[in-house]
């Protein structure tokens, strides 16, 4: 299953050293994910925050998953399970058909 997870951190880090330490952790962890596959894609915001396109198999899975990010304890999340337009689109027309 694929996910869009967004996130923003809403507990700064106890400086600017600890910061940039949390920061390169993170960094660490999005390379090592999109090796594996599980990260599909992840970008930052200008405002601050940022997203990830996720592969899990399970709701569980992706929290586990999302638990070992560095930055995990001071962030909050907003995770929205994706869908294949194309797949979204046939169920709809399929449904609607009686009614059209």
């Amino acid at each position: 299953m694929k996910y869009l997870v967004t996130g923003h951190q809403v507990i700064p880090g106890a400086g600017h050293s600890d910061q940039v330490n949390y920061l390169r952790a993170a960094k660490a962890w999005v390379k090592r994910h999109q090796d594996d596959g599980v990260l599909e894609a992840a970008f930052s915001f200008s405002d601050g925050g940022g997203m990830f396109i996720m592969n899990a198999a399970s709701h569980a899975d992706l929290m586990r998953l999302m638990l070992t990010f560095p930055l995990a304890p001071m962030t909050q999340w907003q995770v929205k399970p994706l869908m294949d337009f194309e797949e979204s689109s046939d169920i709809i027309i399929e449904t609607l058909k009686p009614f059209s």
